[in-house]
């Protein structure tokens, strides 16, 4: 981990005792299941050059992750941050200050369902990433529309995918989307995680996605 890695944890802290970003702050909890699980993309650079000038957007980044600590590790990257919690945000624009960053972070306060049909971020980034509880087919609805056909989205997942991902396959197809691989990787403490890879095949129809909220309450159907 570099210097801004060190400062990252520390802000993080600090903020941490206003506004609930991360259940815990200990370095090696912060180490493991947030930096070095969002750094965990890195297994993918077979098949995305992080290297290239690409633009990432993060839907839903919370307390950074993953999205910040990859363009912390990639300087070639540049971030959009999403979220629908002002504070949570607040606390990305300061870190992004603080880390001299804000030159590559754009911070969007909005719903993914409406900032989707934004014609300036609808189709517009190479890369789209999430850390989310929700099953596939409904963080699907939230990012593919986002990604310009050849890029990729990325979802960070807990173990025990394939179901999950049988469930969804008709409405990744259905959003422009083809699952390329799952990459098992293993954190400290045994903790078992998935990186599934989509990549944009086809845009995205322009009923997707469906008004804020519906794409949780209602999934796309599963097979």
């Amino acid at each position: 981990m570099n210097e801004k890695f060190d400062l990252y944890l520390k802000i993080l802290e600090e903020y941490n005792q206003k506004v609930n970003l991360v259940s815990s702050t200990e370095a090696e909890t912060v180490v493991s299941k947030h930096f070095m699980d969002s750094l965990a993309i890195s297994r993918l650079s077979d098949i995305i050059d992080f290297n290239a000038s690409l633009s990432v957007i993060d839907v839903g980044i919370g307390g950074g992750f993953p999205g910040m600590p990859i363009i912390i590790e990639y300087p070639n990257l540049r971030l959009c941050a999403v979220d629908s919690v002002g504070k949570k945000l607040q606390f990305i624009k300061i870190l992004s200050e603080e880390l001299k960053l804000s030159d590559r972070v754009e911070i969007v306060n909005a719903r993914a369902e409406d900032l989707a049909r934004n014609p300036d971020k609808r189709e517009k980034f190479d890369l789209a990433v999430i850390r989310a509880v929700a099953k596939m087919n409904v963080i699907s609805e939230y990012c593919l529309p986002f990604v310009k056909v050849g890029g990729y989205f990325v979802a960070y997942k807990a173990k025990n995918i394939e179901q999950e991902l049988q469930e969804a396959e008709q409405a990744i197809s259905i959003l422009g989307g083809e699952v390329v691989k799952t990459v098992p990787y293993t954190l400290s403490g045994d903790e078992k995680r998935n990186l599934v890879v989509i990549k944009k095949v086809k845009p995205t129809p322009a009923k997707y996605p469906r008004k804020a909220g519906v794409p949780s309450k209602q999934p796309l159907s599963v097979k």
